[in-house]
């Protein structure tokens, strides 16, 4: 209003009016584009946050992997760097979100504390804890807590990074992704700094530094914005000692569960009735024996029980395996024998082995076999992942260590038998068209042969055997291509009313139908950028069916035209775009994926996309955009040694 009041009052003048109009209406307009952009800002972060909270609840179920006995509210140490204000000494899970908000600024670090082992201490829950919190209780003004994996970080800029995510992700437009991105009412959440870079890289020079020092510059107007990051302790003590840390940040150590809310999460999901307590008694008993001042030491196997079970993962870990029950009802395991085994130091590896085919048992969809191949499947792509932790290469590209993207995954059976059978699947095309050329037009002279190549000569001109070119999918916009084939055909279909010759009543509706699906092909099938807020295995599927719809388009125009045009070149001419079309598809994502199928038959299943879907729906995986990854590394790790 400021604005508008300027114009009229103080900037008015007697001898000019005209000017002081102007100058009065492009203050209204500036100020009307101002609360514009302010409210759009504003509702797209209400709706945003909605989508937040439905989506983060249901990963929130799968972190607890079943488990009824909750979230443990494990005890925090909280350090400073820097000027930071509301940071307590030490506090408990259940009061972090309220942490981060009293801090100033808002930005927090989550790892696990000193001289333990942090993995599966429950980092990623605490900071999805944060997320579903700051999402469900935002008021106008705050900003969207947005998860999104470290691994994903592809070196770009850190707004073009969270733009990037709230269009493939959460299906955003690019403009109002950027308004949001642009006004800081978007926080960011980096799940797994660690997994950013294979074991040994320097600190300061490491890709998890890169990231760092975009989040230090991540700023709201004179303040460090908000930020949440996590990370195992060994890694973020190495950058704090490279001075690559994150500035003016409260540092949040996890503390390992005590032996005090291992009892507690037991009787709550496991012990909680009579039957079940007296199953479980010599466990809650050798976890309760913890010894105290003045009292006779231990057994050594409940020592190490305690020990081992000193995370939450893997607190959950033993619930699953050890209330499976058979198909007559009865439990398959006794959780007695866990004392044994962990006197034993098998305890751990004796858990991850079942692990896998009991929750597909108890929580799969019902298409995996869990006594089947399955584990040999996750083995063979554990493995995978593995042998590309020290940086390995791909046709110039780094790949990943944590990412099971399906179209991308052709460097399991290698670049050079990919390329070869991608090239053959071409020349296929080709012979076909070929011999359409051939047979229909009963070619006789050595002139027409060789004008019945271009076809041939077109595809191989236009054919690129790179392997990470098309890395946008093809996409179906079903309206678009609706309207293409009524704007192609309803003009040559009034053409053909005024047309009184009775004769060319078929020849009018032919190329109707062939000019109305080339309308159609052209405005409802582009390349666009995925998406992927559908799920990894959509990613393939829809670029699949849009490819396989242009493929029909084109083939209904031959039937239509070709074999309606007389001569040879005529038909020879009309082949020319199923050429190029065929050497576009060599690089679709779709042909890549199906090539990796045939290729990797023998290690992997054909439905593979199925399998990984069944095990994300069992908690064995998550998913990242259009990547699956393993839900925990300690399980992704035991596989892979395997």
């Amino acid at each position: 209003m400021w604005l508008l009041a300027l114009g009229i009052s103080g900037g008015w003048d007697v001898a000019d009016p005209v000017a002081s109009v102007v100058g009065a209406l492009a203050g209204v307009a500036g100020l009307a584009y101002a609360l514009v952009a302010l409210l759009d800002a504003e509702q797209s972060a209400d709706r945003l946050a909605g989508e937040v909270v439905r989506r983060e609840q249901t990963e929130y179920v799968r972190w607890l992997d079943g488990s009824t006995g909750g979230r443990i509210d494990l005890a925090y140490t909280a350090l400073v760097h820097g000027q930071i204000e509301g940071a307590p000494a030490e506090g408990r899970l259940s009061g972090l979100t309220a942490l981060h908000q009293r801090l100033s600024p808002p930005r927090m670090v989550i790892t696990g504390a000193e001289g333990t082992n942090d993995a599966g201490i429950g980092k990623s829950l605490a900071a999805l804890s944060i997320v579903l919190d700051l999402a469900r209780d935002r008021e106008p003004g705050q900003p969207v807590p947005l998860r999104m994996a470290a691994a994903s970080w592809t070196s770009q800029d850190l707004e073009d990074c969270l733009v990037q995510h709230l269009v493939t992700a959460f299906g955003v437009g690019s403009g109002p992704a950027r308004r949001l991105v642009e006004a800081r009412l978007v926080l960011p959440v980096v799940d797994g700094l660690d997994e950013l870079d294979p074991p040994g890289t320097a600190a300061y020079h490491s890709r998890a530094a890169g990231l760092v020092r975009l989040l230090n510059a991540w700023q709201h107007g004179t303040q460090p914005a908000a930020a949440v990051v996590t990370c195992r302790r060994g890694v973020y003590d190495g950058l704090l000692g490279a001075e690559a840390h994150l500035r003016d940040t409260a540092v949040v150590r996890l503390a390992p569960v005590e032996a005090e809310q291992s009892v507690a999460f037991l009787r709550r999901s496991v012990a909680d009735t009579e039957a079940g307590l007296s199953r479980w008694q010599p466990v809650l008993d050798a976890l309760a024996s913890a010894p105290r001042a003045g009292h006779v030491p231990d057994s050594p196997a409940a020592a190490r029980l305690r020990q081992v079970l000193t995370t939450p993962w893997r607190l959950s870990l033993v619930v699953a395996v050890y209330q499976e029950r058979t198909a007559d009802g009865r439990y398959r395991r006794d959780p007695a024998d866990l004392l044994a085994l962990a006197e034993s130091g098998t305890l751990h590896q004796h858990l991850l082995g079942l692990y896998v085919p009991t929750v597909l048992a108890a929580r799969g969809d019902g298409t995996v076999d869990p006594d089947g191949p399955a584990r040999r499947w996750l083995t063979v792509l554990a493995s995978y992942l593995d042998d590309n932790r020290n940086g390995r290469q791909a046709e110039g590209r780094t790949l990943s260590a944590t990412d099971l993207v399906l179209p991308d995954l052709w460097p399991m059976v290698g670049a050079r038998r990919t390329k070869r059978a991608i090239r053959w699947a071409c020349l296929c095309w080709a012979v076909m068209l070929e011999l359409m050329v051939v047979v229909r037009a009963a070619l006789t002279s050595w002139e027409q042969l060789g004008f019945s190549f271009m076809p041939l000569l077109s595809l191989l001109l236009v054919f690129r055997p790179d392997l990470w070119e098309g890395d946008d999918r093809m996409v179906l916009r079903p309206r678009r291509f609706a309207l293409g084939c009524a704007l192609g055909s309803v003009p040559l279909v009034l053409l053909g009313l005024f047309d009184t010759s009775s004769d060319s009543t078929a020849e009018w509706a032919m190329a109707a139908a062939a000019f109305g699906l080339m309308a159609g092909g052209a405005m409802g099938v582009a390349v666009a950028p995925d998406e992927r807020q559908d799920g990894p295995r959509a990613l393939v599927r829809s670029d699949a069916v849009s490819w396989a719809l242009l493929l029909g388009d084109l083939v209904a125009i031959f039937a239509l035209l070709g074999y309606g045009m007389a001569g040879w070149r005529g038909l020879a001419l009309v082949l020319l775009p199923l050429a190029l079309v065929g050497a576009l598809v060599s690089n679709s994502l779709s042909l890549r994926y199906v090539v990796f199928l045939v290729l990797a038959r023998r290690i992997l299943p054909w439905r593979l996309g199925r399998f990984l879907h069944a095990c994300h729906q069992a908690g064995i995986l998550r998913t990242a955009g259009a990547a699956y990854q393993f839900r925990r590394r300690e399980l992704q790790d035991y596989l892979a040694r395997r």
